[in-house]
């Protein structure tokens, strides 16, 4: 919904705008507006929730009583936030527009027959008391309950609702990702219909058709995925056709199975993603679909649509053919056992064992993979050429017990062997979405638009304290890129590279193709993923029509907007999950450590202190200002805090040494100290 703004009529009130409002955890909130961010107190939230759609009004006198008291009391911050000498805007919530919450998931208190269910999201600071006129679920005191609001805060009423689900009771196995998962309202059951499609799918796959399906079982293909991989969907082969390179790319065919508007399709559109957890993966379709029938398993059998790219030798694609095929996956690797195979020029004896190949086969395959690493590393260097921006970042895998306890943090970085196949899919993607482009076909296409210059604009001091920039912040993506690559292999190129991605827009899904900023391409789709995303399934779909020369259902051309618009909330939705979830299991696979020593690097900081990420496990700390023994100065236009006593500073992007002070579960929260 777009912002609006209008005049107010009350005495003392300037305007009205309209904007989501983001409520602290101490329960003050914000409002971004066209006019900017307003910071509303507790007192003037009125009722509103963590991510409604508000009206907000300028609070004028306010904001006068407020710069009388920071003149009379000589400081700037009266809240957190609050940097600007009392300058920032003050408001009032004047009515919510729209609701962002139907359901609050919390934990159950009894006490005299009047149950009250306390959220677990501290970002909505209200019981729910339950509505003694609605017939709601049976709980118990300490269960974890869903509760469906039926009258919302206000100045008046306080929240109240029914228990619509029993999650289970707070102690119970798992029960913190279950939180989790219905905090952000995922589905994790199929509905009959669905998984009786997929059973009667299973037990009978459809036979495929010889005139529209090309057999290509005597090929040498190969899948390269993480060693807990159980869905794969992805395939590659590497030729040599008189004398020139075929990369072929083949991936899982979903569209011969899930038909639009079969039960199966309507469940799939609606999740729109699989969600990757910690402890387990909330599948877009059943494991029927997902893990077996779909899944490109080695030596089975397996349907798939395939790209197949002649390459120039400057690594440039000559022709590309696009169709229906019949593989049979030769071998199954893990990203480990292909880098070493990259790393010995050859097949190890280890994989030797494990693999049915005869050596023959084997000598094939690694000679092929080699080739395709050459290839990947010519793919790279013309995306960065022709402006692409290349984040690194590093990938936190908790490894976990069977009771949910984490073990172990693995980081997981770019590999050759990692790059080779993100390299592949990108050519494939890009090579789909210009062959649709081209013949003006209806389509799914993914874009990336510039970021806003503001953004960028902000990160300048950062830049400069670092010496990564002069006069003006980076404007184009090789300038972006020149920044990354001049810090990498210091400490703080995580951190540039986090506040440089932080400032980009987020990609998108959409049925008009425009730019795509992050990959500088002239086009780009998501065709790799079908068994994990909605959009590679509806891009499938598409793509058979036009190579069929057929007009696309009006059934689903009306379609394409909304799916592009609710693939791309969901993808959000589902990241958000799965980085709580993540935060989670760190914080309580370092709760037993409260009081080692660890090291970080300062991330980010605010008036009450400053975060730290911790380097072992890649955890998000904080450190208070209050923590230290001799008062620190906080020198906010230069991002850091300096011991005027001693001239110390920590600034953003130091390496610094911690100690582990406490761990609370229930926020995910990890306190250190300097040490």
């Amino acid at each position: 919904m777009a912002h609006r703004t209008r005049k107010g009529r009350r005495s003392g009130h300037t305007a009205v705008s309209v904007g989501i409002i983001h409520i602290a955890r101490k329960g003050y909130g914000f409002v971004d507006t066209p006019e900017g961010e307003y910071f509303v107190l507790r007192g003037y939230i009125r009722g509103a929730m963590d991510g409604d759609l508000v009206e907000v009004v300028r609070l004028r006198r306010l904001e006068d009583r407020r710069r009388q008291q920071i003149r009379r009391a000589g400081t700037q911050h009266l809240h957190p936030g609050a940097g600007d000498g009392g300058r920032e805007m003050l408001g009032g919530v004047r009515r919510v527009l729209e609701r962002a919450h139907q359901t609050v998931v919390g934990t159950l208190h009894l006490n005299d027959g009047l149950g009250v269910v306390t959220p677990v999201d501290e970002h909505l600071p209200y019981h729910v008391f339950l509505d003694r006129r609605a017939v709601g679920a049976p709980a118990q005191e300490g269960d974890v309950v869903v509760v469906r609001l039926t009258t919302y805060p206000s100045k008046i009423e306080a929240a109240q609702g029914y228990i619509e689900e029993v999650v289970g009771h707070a102690d119970q196995k798992g029960m913190d990702i279950e939180v989790i998962i219905r905090k952000h309202g995922l589905e994790t059951l199929f509905s009959a219909a669905a998984l009786e499609e997929a059973e009667v799918l299973a037990e009978a796959a459809p036979a495929h058709k010889e005139a529209e399906r090309r057999d290509l079982r005597e090929r040498l293909i190969f899948t390269i995925d993480p060693t807990d991989a159980r869905d794969f969907d992805d395939a590659l082969s590497v030729d040599f056709i008189e004398g020139q390179l075929r990369l072929g790319v083949h991936i899982a065919d979903v569209s011969a199975f899930v038909q639009w508007g079969s039960a199966l399709d309507l469940e799939a559109r609606r999740r729109a993603t699989s969600v990757y957890l910690p402890d387990r993966v909330i599948p877009m379709l059943p494991s029927q679909i997902s893990d077996n029938l779909c899944s490109l398993r080695p030596n089975e059998d397996r349907l798939a649509f395939t790209v197949d790219m002649i390459m120039r030798s400057d690594g440039s694609v000559q022709s590309a053919e696009l169709y229906p095929s019949l593989i049979h996956s030769a071998a199954r690797l893990t990203y480990d056992e292909a880098q070493d195979i990259l790393d010995a020029g050859h097949v190890p004896t280890s994989l030797q064992r494990e693999t049915r190949l005869e050596p023959e086969r084997l000598l094939e395959l690694s000679l092929r993979l080699l080739a395709l690493n050459k290839l990947s590393k010519k793919l790279t260097r013309r995306r960065l050429a022709r402006g692409a921006i290349e984040f690194e970042g590093v990938e936190a895998k908790v490894s976990l017990d069977e009771q949910g306890v984490p073990t172990g943090v693995r980081l997981r970085s770019k590999t050759e062997a990692t790059s080779l196949v993100e390299e592949a899919m990108i050519l494939a993607n890009e090579t789909v979405a210009a062959h649709m482009l081209k013949r003006g076909a209806p389509m799914v296409f993914r874009i990336h638009d510039e970021p806003f210059q503001a953004a960028l604009d902000e990160l300048l001091p950062t830049l400069q304290e670092f010496g990564y920039a002069a006069q003006r912040a980076p404007q184009t993506s090789p300038e972006i890129q020149r920044i990354l690559d001049a810090s990498a292999g210091k400490p703080e190129h995580a951190l540039i590279s986090t506040l440089l991605l932080r400032a980009m827009k987020r990609a998108k899904y959409a049925p008009v193709y425009t730019t795509h900023f992050g990959l500088a391409s002239s086009a780009y789709t998501h065709f790799t993923s079908p068994i994990r995303r909605y959009p590679d399934l509806m891009v499938h779909r598409l793509l058979k029509y036009q190579l069929a020369a057929e007009e696309v259902p009006a059934s689903i051309s009306s379609q394409l907007a909304w799916i592009c618009e609710h693939s791309s909330n969901n993808e959000r939705e589902a990241e958000h999950t799965e980085n709580d979830a993540i935060a989670l299991k760190l914080a309580e696979f370092l709760a037993p450590r409260v009081g080692e020593r660890f090291e970080g690097i300062v991330t980010g900081l605010n008036s009450y202190g400053f975060y730290v990420r911790e380097n072992s496990t890649t955890a998000e700390g904080f450190v208070e200002r209050s923590s230290f023994e001799q008062p620190l100065d906080y020198d906010q236009a230069h991002q850091r805090y300096i011991d005027a006593d001693t001239g110390t500073a920590y600034r953003l992007g130091q390496l610094v040494k911690l100690v582990l002070k406490d761990v609370d579960l229930s926020k995910s929260s990890i306190q250190f100290v300097i040490g």
